[in-house]
């Protein structure tokens, strides 16, 4: 197989691990979802979010702090490294995360009030994003590749230089 060849399958295998869009049922009280780096993230926390208000907060070592709010339909990111990757459709009350960061994974809790600002939704959702076993699998096989064709090389110059010594104990 040619250089190209490889590269391009590399290429396609990359966008295919990364291609991944992930869905997340958080309309039961505690969900865990998982996600590749650079893939989406859809989480769902209830099946309708017109009217109510929508407070999601990912919890830090310092404390919560607030993700996005959506009040009146209009949504706004609090939080600056979600500002172009977020998005909340009101019509399935779905929070979509685009190009996951392994900085996204933690613990967030999002709150619904109706319009009378009563509590109706409180969710707690576990975000893990890691790499994809495959992924992992090709780096681990690279890396023992790699060692064997040291090992490879170690054994060659060891036969070598015995041999050069042994031809000049010889002469």
């Amino acid at each position: 197989m040619t250089a190209n060849k490889v590269l391009i399958l590399l290429v396609m295998l990359a966008a295919a691990t990364h291609a991944h869009e992930n869905k997340c049922d958080a309309t039961q009280n505690t969900s865990l979802c998982s996600v590749s780096p650079g893939g989406s993230v859809y989480i769902q926390v209830m099946t309708n979010a017109s009217g109510h208000q929508v407070l999601c907060k990912k919890q830090l070592p310092l404390g919560p702090i607030n993700v996005f709010i959506l009040k009146r339909e209009k949504l706004t990111i609090q939080y600056e490294p979600f500002r172009d990757r977020t998005e909340f459709f009101i019509n399935n009350g779905t929070f979509k995360i685009s190009n996951m960061e392994r900085n996204d994974s933690g613990h967030y809790i999002i709150e619904a009030f109706d319009p009378d600002g009563v509590l109706v939704r409180n969710v707690k959702v576990h975000l893990d994003v890691q790499e994809p076993i495959s992924f992992l699998l090709i780096l681990v096989a690279a890396g023992v590749g790699a060692l064997l064709l040291l090992i490879l090389l170690i054994c060659a110059c060891c036969f070598v230089c015995l041999r050069k010594k042994k031809s000049e104990s010889t002469i």
